[in-house]
C-alpha cells in the first residue's frame, strides 16, 4: 500500500510537532508549513532522514498553498494565532483564524483533497456567562461558544476572549464550507494544550510569588491524545466522520490538586511549590466533556490522566533547568 502524505499547517507549534510524531509513528508521510525553517530546524534533527517529514515556509498566498499541497492525500490544519493581549480584534485573531481555516480549505478542495481535521478548542463549546468550565454540566458536541463578532470586536475585550470568538467563528466557517463544498471536515475541541506547560511550570519557578495561581480552566487532555485523534481522524471511514466535532478531555483538577499531588510524589520540590492556603477553596461543581464520540467512532483508548501527565510534565522541566547550568 502506498504511503499517504499529510498537510501539517503550523508545524513548528507545541501541538502539531506531536501530531507530526504521532501521523509519522502511524506509517504516514509528513509535509509541515513553518513560518521559517530556520526556526524549525529542531524538527529536522528530531527526525533524521528517510522520516518522511519534510518542511515547507509558511505558505500564504493560494498558489503556495496549491504548491504544498501538491500530492497530499489530506490535511492537519492546527494553526491558529493565540496571544494574551490584543490590539485589533479583527487583525489580531479573527481575520487570521477564520480566513486562515477557510483559505486552507478552498486550497484542499482546489486540490482534490476530500479530508480535512480542523484543530479547534473547549474556548469554541464552553459558555462562559453560565459557568465556561465551572458549573454542573456536561459539554457535548452540541454545545457553542455564544460569542458573537459583534461581541468580540468590542474595544477592551481581552485576549483570551476575543481568541476563544475568533476559534468559534472558524470552526462554524469550517463547518459551512465544508458542508457546501462536499469536504470530509472534522474537528477537535481540545481543552487547554498549548501553553499549558508553561503553566506547570509556574508551580515550581516562582512566577507566583508563592500564591495559587488561578484556576481558569481545569480541564485537561494529553497532547498525545489529541495527536492520536488526529491521525484516526483521517483514517477512519469518512462517512463516520464528515462534519462531526470530537470533544477531546482526560478529566479535570485544581492547581491545589496538582500541588497537593506533588508534595507527595515529588517532595524533593515540596519547597518550590506554592503555599496552600490554610482553608480550602470550594470551586463548586466542575463541568465535564463527553467525548463518546471520539472513543467509540475514532476508537481512542482511555485518555491519560492528569497525574501522570503531571509527573512527566514536571520531571521533563527539572531536567530542562538542569540543562541550563551545564
Amino acid at each position: 500500500m502506498a504511503t499517504k502524505t499529510v498537510l501539517v499547517t503550523g508545524a513548528s507549534g507545541f501541538l502539531a510537532s506531536y501530531v507530526i510524531e504521532s501521523f509519522l509513528e502511524n506509517g504516514w508521510a509528513v509535509r509541515g508549513t513553518v513560518r521559517s525553517k530556520a526556526k524549525a530546524q529542531h524538527l529536522l534533527d528530531r527526525y533524521p532522514d528517510g522520516s518522511k517529514l519534510t518542511l515547507v515556509e509558511d505558505i500564504v498566498t493560494g498558489e503556495g498553498l496549491a504548491e504544498a499541497l501538491e500530492g497530499c492525500d489530506a490535511v492537519a490544519h492546527t494553526a491558529s494565532p493565540y496571544a494574551l493581549t490584543v490590539v485589533d480584534p479583527m487583525k489580531d485573531f479573527i481575520t487570521p483564524a477564520v480566513e486562515g481555516t477557510l483559505s486552507v480549505l478552498r486550497a484542499a478542495k482546489a486540490a482534490g483533497i476530500k479530508r480535512v481535521v480542523v484543530t479547534s478548542s473547549f474556548a469554541a463549546v464552553t459558555n462562559l456567562e453560565k459557568g465556561g468550565p465551572w458549573r454542573d454540566y456536561t459539554y457535548t458536541a452540541a454545545d457553542w461558544n455564544p460569542t458573537t463578532l459583534e461581541q468580540a470586536v468590542e474595544a477592551g475585550r481581552p485576549g483570551p476572549f476575543v481568541y476563544s470568538a475568533s476559534k468559534t467563528l472558524a470552526e462554524h466557517a469550517a463547518q459551512d464550507y465544508g458542508a457546501e463544498n462536499d469536504l470530509e471536515v472534522r474537528i477537535h475541541g481540545t481543552t487547554e494544550v498549548n501553553t499549558s506547560s508553561n503553566a506547570i511550570y509556574t508551580l515550581i519557578n516562582g512566577a507566583t510569588n508563592g500564591e495559587v495561581p488561578w484556576n481558569r480552566l481545569p480541564l485537561f487532555v494529553a497532547v498525545e491524545d489529541v495527536a492520536l485523534a488526529h491521525v484516526r481522524a483521517l483514517e477512519v471511514d469518512g462517512a463516520k466522520v464528515k462534519g462531526q466535532r470530537f470533544l477531546l478531555c482526560g478529566g479535570g483538577f485544581t492547581w491545589e490538586d496538582a500541588i497537593k499531588h506533588l508534595q507527595k510524589v515529588r517532595p524533593e520540590l515540596a519547597s518550590r511549590l506554592p503555599k496552600l492556603p490554610e482553608v480550602e477553596k470550594d470551586f463548586g461543581p466542575m463541568a465535564t466533556m463527553d467525548c463518546t464520540p471520539a472513543r467509540e467512532i475514532l476508537g481512542l483508548p482511555e485518555f491519560k490522566t492528569w497525574p501522570e501527565v503531571l509527573e512527566r510534565t514536571i520531571d521533563s522541566l527539572v531536567e530542562v533547568e538542569k540543562s541550563w547550568s551545564k
